[in-house]
């Protein structure tokens, strides 16, 4: 499993193979990790023990490494793919529009042109790959235009739906 990981802003590659080996931005550890505590850990890495509390809300975390705070957001690859599709470029109007972050099926509409939206509330199922796919709103708004239809097949980067 790949994942994004963004640490104070600044962005990893973190890898997860069957085995609890991880690739940290290209670099193979194996770390020993112990749960020591409902959200304490005992990480021994390189030879080197760190204790690491981590409680999250979602995909953020408020983690202590040792005695340093960090916030870290966690993204599948995946799911860093369809968020860079949906938070496209922005325009005078404050307009966003989302855009299929591969080639779908439309499955299902969860808006109506003229509705209000909330950030994080789902706009649009997709299905690619036998698999569910929910574009959600990058930021609250209104539906100004929905360009696609249930049962449509879109392509990579198609214009879906436009929020103002």
């Amino acid at each position: 499993m790949k994942y994004i990981v963004s640490l104070n802003g600044k962005q990893h590659e973190v890898s997860v193979d069957g085995e609890e080996r991880i690739r940290l931005d290209g670099e193979l550890t194996s770390p020993d990790i112990r749960r020591v505590g409902k959200d304490a850990y005992s990480v021994l890495i390189n030879g080197q023990s760190v204790r690491v509390v981590a409680q999250g809300r979602g995909n953020v975390y408020q983690v202590l490494l040792g005695s340093l705070p960090y916030e870290a957001i966690v993204e599948s690859e995946r799911d860093a793919i369809i968020r860079k599709y949906a938070h496209s470029t922005a325009h005078e109007s404050h307009r966003k529009e989302i855009r299929a972050p591969m080639p779908a099926l439309v499955i299902n509409l969860e808006v109506a042109t003229g509705d209000s939206v909330s950030a994080g509330q789902g706009l649009i199922v997709l299905e690619a790959m036998k698999m569910e796919n929910e574009m959600k709103a990058p930021q609250g708004g209104k539906v100004k235009e929905i360009l696609v239809t249930r049962g449509k097949t879109v392509e990579k980067g198609e214009l879906l739906l436009v929020l103002e």
